[in-house]
């Protein structure tokens, strides 16, 4: 007689047996690899192999944090799932199955560190000779894109370094070089020789490096040369400039002599022609004494020889005034 123990017992041998055999049915995806891309990360992996019909995939994560599997990426017909969207620090327990219908494989399980397990790939180099045997070094980090959003490797590792290898192009010795800042100058090279130089992102709170850069080749300068040649084209236009404001002062004065020359009238003419009322009135004082003659008094300015057709000009109409104004005193008198 068969008891209630061995009942159970053979229950939850069919439905273990039942379980395992539908879970056999689906292989397991192949080949499971992560892609991490400056904080960008695709997970992939193979297809598994199965006649009945297209086979879908769940992909899940679960975080330091949380007890529980959060979806992904649910019964897609893909074999990628981008995971950009787990938390950037600490730990993050990722798994994938295959599924068919009501039937699924097996769950693969893998740890990522988004923060430790990403690529961050070679700065931007440029090189810039400035003195004999001196080189200016400019490093430019990669930016991160997520969601579109453009971020520096600062805000996620906060400090960044960079090292740097130079060599000289016909040695195989190697110097090493590193600086905590994007601009950085390398003396002490022998002049007018080519040095190669490549870089790579190093954060050194975590240990953790980037990819180098491609060699990057330039000459340094030759310790003949005195002056660059961005000085000499600047100093021959300062020269030049300078040449033609000295120029245009020289015509500027010349014209002025000529056109405007310089002469004085006496000091009682000015007083005169200052105090015209005054003068009238004396004018007419001495009308009513003796009669008194005048000589016409032309003053000319030495200086107006050089220009004469100018100068008889005005001396002409300085005479038609002074003929003007006697004429006025003799019809007073």
């Amino acid at each position: 007689m068969v008891t209630t123990r061995s009942w159970w017992c053979l229950i939850c041998s069919c439905v273990f047996w039942s379980s395992k055999e539908v879970h056999a049915i689906i292989q397991e995806p192949q080949n499971i690899r992560l892609n991490s891309v400056m904080l960008n990360s695709v997970l992939l992996w193979d297809p598994s192999n199965f006649s009945e019909g297209n086979v879908t995939y769940t992909i899940q994560y679960k975080s330091s944090m949380k007890s529980n599997f959060t979806d992904l990426c649910r019964r897609i017909y893909f074999t990628e799932c981008n995971i950009s969207n787990t938390p950037k620090y600490g730990l993050s327990n990722l798994r994938i199955r295959a599924e068919f219908e009501n039937k699924q494989s097996h769950w693969i399980y893998l740890n990522f560190t988004p923060f430790m397990d990403t690529i961050i790939i070679p700065p931007i180099v440029q090189i810039i000779p400035t003195k004999p045997g001196v080189l200016d070094v400019y490093l430019q980090s990669p930016p991160v894109i997520l969601s579109g959003i453009r971020y520096s490797l600062k805000d996620f590792y906060g400090s960044i370094g960079y090292k740097m290898k130079i060599w000289m192009n016909t040695s195989e010795q190697v110097n090493n070089v590193t600086t905590p800042h994007p601009f950085h100058v390398i003396s002490g090279l022998n002049p007018g020789i080519t040095y190669c130089l490549k870089a790579q992102v190093f954060i050194e709170e975590y240990n953790k490096t980037g990819e180098w850069s491609e060699a990057t080749c330039t000459q340094t300068i030759n310790s003949n040369y005195i002056i660059g040649t961005d000085s000499v084209i600047l100093l021959v236009i300062f020269l030049t400039v300078l040449a033609f404001i000295f120029f245009c002062c020289i015509i500027y004065f010349r014209i002025k002599r000529c056109f405007y020359p310089s002469y004085s009238l006496p000091q009682h003419f000015i007083q005169f022609l200052s105090h015209p009322y005054d003068s009238s009135q004396f004018l007419d004082s001495q009308s009513q004494g003796e009669d008194h003659n005048y000589d016409t008094v032309i003053v000319l300015s030495e200086k107006s020889k050089q220009c004469n057709s100018e100068s008889e000009n005005k001396t002409s109409n300085i005479k038609q005034e002074l003929q003007g104004s006697q004429e006025d005193i003799i019809r007073s008198k």
